[in-house]
């Protein structure tokens, strides 16, 4: 008789999706309960496929499948539901404030969570979906409040931000992953899961964005006082300065990479003039053009800083959200370049990092490269819901300012914030 297998879900499996411009990453990992009702998860698969360089159909699932059957190898698990990364150029941002007349004269819990709800349900308009409802902050008769149950006022007022993609982008996410036999469990804001695996809890008090530096596009975050207050992403990436330097030096562009990947800087270095890089030619890869290390720097180097200009463009035109930049973490494979860092303390002026995911347990050296930061994060957030104590870890998250619930679940159903604020508080 056949042997019965048991879904993933019931044998605490939980996998992550990150779909990028150049390639696919899957992360497979087993929830391990820890103490207080939360989970830890053990890395026990990894895989990654390129391949989605030419927005094809065929090349985008081709990459998922091969992706998908990595990590299940690695794993000796087969996965039926994930959680997938939405990329910051799909996420619709707002600002919500939510003001509520205090009856009893006195902030309850009660009334915290109706102000919370009353936001969450409108994080996303019409014809979208929410994935992120968050507080940044509350405020009682217009005065600021960390915390403002037991204080005395009339009204309760709550600044939030909230995240949602267009019900189509969901669709056609659930519609690829369904083509490669998978079902999607949840939706996660990329930006926000790259930023929870990269950032520390000081920075995000503090102050800081973060840029994810992808292929096609580079996402951000920026973070004060522990809430986020912006999350997008534009449409500019690693990839255009690979095509700017392919049509400079008329090179091959899959040869361009490598080179980019070699010898690219975004500084010039001393005798980078007298040192020469041999870049095949088009039509002809026999042919070779000799161009120093300098000439490709000056290539890469404004390009690089469109990036992150046009990044610090995206943010709220306001002189609040420019205020709290007082640090900035670069992640993606865009930010390995040599002199990213530097760079980019020049143009934001503040200080800055290269941040790498935090280690999971399990995992392979190469799941620590900035290039797994997303999918990283989305596994932490997967298993933050997961967990037997989950709602109550959201419902304080809610109130200090974290995301609630942090994903929007799929599979035919379309999740409503409100509704799920409600059932939980």
């Amino acid at each position: 008789m056949a042997k019965q297998l048991r879904p993933a879900r019931d044998r605490g499996l939980v996998a992550a999706i990150d779909i990028g411009g150049s390639k696919v990453a899957c992360v497979i990992a087993q929830l391990t309960p820890v103490f207080n009702g939360e989970v830890e998860p053990d890395v026990i698969g990894v895989g990654q496929h390129g391949g989605v360089c030419r927005d094809k159909r065929p090349d985008v699932e081709a990459s998922l499948r091969a992706a998908v059957e990595a990590a299940e190898r690695m794993a000796g698990e087969r996965i039926r539901r994930v959680y997938v990364a939405a990329s910051g150029r799909s996420l619709g941002s707002r600002r919500i404030a939510v003001d509520l007349d205090i009856s009893g004269g006195v902030v309850t819990e009660d009334d915290v969570e109706e102000c919370l709800s009353r936001g969450a349900a409108a994080a996303a308009p019409e014809g979208s979906t929410p994935l992120y409802a968050s507080k940044i902050r509350f405020l009682v008769d217009g005065e600021p409040a960390d915390d403002p149950i037991g204080l005395s006022g009339g009204v309760l007022g709550a600044e939030m931000l909230g995240l949602s993609v267009r019900d189509s982008y969901a669709e056609n996410i659930e519609a690829l992953v369904g083509r490669c036999g998978l079902e999607v469990e949840g939706l996660i804001a990329g930006p926000s899961a790259a930023a929870d695996s990269v950032l520390i809890d000081d920075e995000k008090d503090l102050g800081v964005i973060m840029i994810d530096i992808g292929a096609k596009s580079t996402d951000f975050a920026l973070y004060e006082r522990g809430a986020m207050l912006a999350c997008g992403g534009v449409a500019v990436g690693g990839d255009h300065i690979t095509r700017d330097i392919a049509q400079i030096f008329g090179s091959p562009i899959n040869k361009t990479e490598r080179l980019k990947t070699l010898y690219g800087s975004v500084l010039t270095g001393a005798g980078d003039e007298h040192r020469l890089v041999d870049f095949p030619q088009l039509g002809d890869e026999n042919e070779v053009a000799r161009h120093s290390r300098a000439e490709l720097a000056m290539v890469i180097a404004p390009r690089f800083e469109e990036i992150l200009e046009l990044t610090l463009a995206a943010l709220p035109q306001s002189g609040a959200a420019r205020r709290a930049i007082r640090r900035a973490v670069l992640t993606g494979g865009g930010s390995l370049i040599v002199g990213a860092r530097e760079s980019a303390e020049r143009i934001i002026g503040v200080k800055t990092r290269l941040g790498r995911p935090a280690p999971l347990a399990g995992a392979p050296e190469t799941a620590t490269a900035p290039q797994f930061s997303v999918a990283v994060g989305v596994i932490q957030a997967a298993a933050r819901q997961r967990a037997p104590s989950g709602r109550t870890a959201q419902r304080r998250r809610a109130a200090s300012g974290g995301a609630m619930p942090g994903a929007r679940a799929l599979g035919g159903v379309f999740g409503n914030v409100g509704a799920w604020l409600r059932s939980n508080f």
